[in-house]
């Protein structure tokens, strides 16, 4: 034991603890201020050092034996020794606190994930689907290649078969289309069911997949999109779980390594059909706006650019029709028609136009070549403007497409991207997503019900490691939805698979939205009925195009809630005439927006606006 002085009536002396926790040792090293005694020795420093010492081990001792009953749910079975010697003893005896708490933790989540990798099998995810004997084959081609006609008409010949799209208005045409051409098929997309009991078909989105019904052809669209972070597991839960004896995936040829990866990972054998375009694409010089002609399309990265750029076509003397994310599937068909019927001159939209719209462009020019992906703004892939520059030139309409920018500086980027393929690399994850049972057999390991608390532990802990081909896709959006919903007054009371469904409702997480969901699913815990009340507060934005867009997706997230639980979303017809008369108001506001000053003109409304129903209660505004 060593004495040092350091005032008058004041020394240090090396002070030492061990301890014994199970099969853990625990050694605590560090130098103790006493008063300076009559004599420095051992024996005085071993009493001045106990007097001051022993009380505080004594409390570390009984916390740390608390903290191991706390932490571990089976008793502690390492062996090893912790030392922590520093300067003070008394910082040592705090660092082995945090030490020993955290060794605990450790143990603890290793025995955690051990556990959850048995149960949960998410190693297996793939091996859990159908082991029917199926064939996948790949139609890989640029956009108007006819990729995607020639899977329908091998869809359109089979006795039985699912057309899985990537978005509603692609799966509403191809059931049309299906239906004109005497094939009968059903409609099923999150917010609509039209089910015809002889139908031999379902054009369905993708993340509607039937898994049980047993088909000869399946037809998967846009399969590229089996590489996106965000909705890639779809197409993972899709071509590996669908129950079809003749798989036919179309998709570019960016998408093409991701599907023989999976394809292996299946064990199921797929053939290659390469599709040429039908018409040639090239890179023209710089388009001004004053040089817009009929039958062009300008394309913006966010609506805000998409209006702006419709004021400066109208004040060209150009009418125009506007596509972008936040309308309804409704208005972008609407819009799509009257560019189509040239009731509409030119064409103002986002990317949105990108998956699998056919329009007829002649020339598609960039106004920009950078988006915001939510984090900040970058410049386009080459894959995403090959997506988006190959609409212009539809087959049959012109004999070749013309891809520009209003900015001479971008038009090399679009060149290279244009003529040189750099296919995404090979090595890239499988996305994929728990079900809902995957999360309640981790409820049951990791001991909670809360939904954001199962999936932030599936985005952090699952196959962090050891499986390189599998991957969590982002679950942060279904996690923000999960924490404000747990939130809300009475909504855990709520079943475990009710409140799985609320987790994946279609809800942007920005504006007021939220918070409307989060109202509805307490009405829900509470009352058993969700009216929809909110509908009908007019509000008082500035921006009127804006409230109704706000107040349609209200619709529509209604109509999606409806589908699962319709004896408590019950207002379900009354919301969709809502949704169809706020649908016309979002299309006179375009037509208004979309038309010059000198040309524009009183548009009567087609469709009979809704009338309020009376169970909606009083107009208030929501909180």
């Amino acid at each position: 034991m060593g004495w040092k002085i350091i005032g008058h009536t004041t020394a240090e002396v090396r002070c030492e603890r061990t301890l014994t926790f199970g099969p853990r040792t625990v050694i605590i090293r560090g130098r103790v201020s006493v008063p300076l005694p009559d004599e420095m020795t051992a024996a005085a420093g071993d009493v001045a050092v106990a007097e001051i010492v022993d009380p505080s081990v004594e409390q570390f001792r009984l916390a740390m034996e608390r903290a191991a009953v706390k932490i571990l749910a089976e008793p502690d079975d390492v062996v090893h020794q912790h030392v922590f010697e520093r300067s003070s003893f008394f910082t040592a005896l705090e660092d082995a606190r945090r030490g020993l708490v955290a060794s605990y933790q450790l143990l603890e989540n290793q025995r955690v994930d051990r556990r959850v990798d048995a149960a949960l099998g998410l190693r297996f995810y793939l091996e859990g689907f159908t082991t029917e004997l199926r064939t996948f084959e790949y139609f890989v081609g640029p956009t108007n290649s006819g990729k995607t006609h020639a899977a329908i008409e091998i869809l359109r010949a089979a006795e039985s078969g699912i057309y899985l799209a990537p978005l509603r208005l692609l799966a509403l045409e191809v059931y049309e289309r299906l239906n004109e051409l005497g094939a009968p098929a059903s409609l099923v997309t999150g917010e609509e069911r039209v089910i015809n009991p002889t139908a031999r078909f379902v054009s369905s989105t993708v993340e509607m997949v039937e898994l049980r019904r047993e088909l000869d052809v399946a037809v998967i669209d846009e399969a590229q999109m089996l590489e996106d972070p965000q909705r890639g597991w779809a197409w993972t839960l899709a071509i590996a779980g669908v129950r079809a004896k003749r798989v036919v995936l179309c998709g570019s040829v960016e998408g093409l390594a991701a599907a023989r990866r999976l394809a292996d990972r299946l064990g199921v054998p797929m053939t290659v059909r390469s599709f040429e375009r039908k018409n040639p694409l090239r890179v023209v010089g710089a388009i001004a706006l004053p040089q817009l002609r009929r039958g062009d399309a300008v394309v913006g990265f966010s609506r805000k650019a998409v209006v702006e750029l419709q004021g400066a076509v109208a004040k060209l003397g150009f009418t125009s029709a506007a596509i972008y994310g936040s309308l309804s599937p409704a208005v972008r068909r609407r819009e799509a028609e009257r560019f189509r019927d040239g009731s509409a001159d030119v064409l103002v939209a986002t990317d949105a136009i990108g998956l699998g719209l056919n329009l007829p462009i002649r020339r598609l020019i960039f106004s920009a070549i950078e988006k915001f992906d939510g984090v900040a703004d970058r410049l386009l892939t080459p894959y995403e403007i090959r997506q988006i520059a190959g609409r212009a030139g539809r087959f049959g309409i012109h004999e070749d497409g013309e891809v520009s920018a209003l900015n001479a500086r971008h038009i090399p980027l679009l060149r290279r991207s244009l003529e040189g393929h750099a296919p995404a690399a090979p090595h890239g994850p499988i996305w994929i997503s728990p079900t809902d049972d995957h999360l309640e057999r981790l409820a049951a390991i990791i001991g909670t019900t809360r939904i954001s608390r199962l999936l932030q532990f599936f985005q952090t802990r699952v196959l962090r490691d050891g499986e390189e081909d599998l991957r969590i896709a982002d679950l942060s959006d279904s996690i923000e939805v999960s924490v404000a919903l747990e939130l809300a007054d009475g909504f855990l009371s709520l079943p475990f698979k009710t409140r799985c469904t609320y987790s994946r409702a279609p809800v942007t997480t920005r504006g007021n939205s939220l918070v409307v969901l989060a109202d509805w699913g307490a009405q829900h815990a509470a009352h058993g009925t969700v009216s929809g009340r909110e509908l009908m507060n007019g509000g008082g934005a500035r921006d009127r195009l804006l409230l109704y867009e706000d107040r349609s997706r209200l619709a529509m997230l209604y109509l999606w809630l409806s589908q699962r639980f319709p004896d408590v979303y019950a207002n379900r017809a009354e919301v969709a005439l809502i949704r169809e008369s706020l649908d016309d108001d979002i299309h006179t506001a375009l037509l208004e927006r979309g038309t010059g000053p000198t040309k524009r003109r009183h548009v009567p409304n087609p469709v009979r606006r809704a009338p309020r129903p009376r169970d909606f209660g009083p107009r208030r505004r929501h909180r």
